[in-house]
């Protein structure tokens, strides 16, 4: 250490300069949103029936009423574009 510093000066700089860095990170934040996720947007996936279908289905935690919606669910068509969706790959 030098002969003109004493152990309470060190102290003091380097509560100093901690203060500085902390005072520099939140100025970077508030600023330069560093903190905040952008949003994307809507997607912009396009919904057929079915999807449609599935998002309306009951909130009641009824038996009889989830039986009702898993009648209504068909799934017979969900595999209908696979065939686009693997040459879309596959240009990739």
């Amino acid at each position: 250490m030098s002969k003109n510093l004493k152990p309470g000066n060190v102290l003091l700089i380097a509560v100093l300069i901690a203060a500085v860095v902390v005072f520099a990170l939140i100025f970077a934040f508030y600023n330069f949103n560093l903190g905040k996720k952008e949003t994307t947007g809507e997607s912009t996936v396009v919904k057929d029936e079915q999807v449609r279908k599935l998002e309306t289905l009951s909130d009641s935690d009824e038996i009889g009423v989830i039986e009702g919606d898993i009648q209504g669910t068909s799934l017979d068509n969900l595999d209908q574009e696979i065939n686009q969706v693997d040459q879309s790959l596959s240009e990739l």
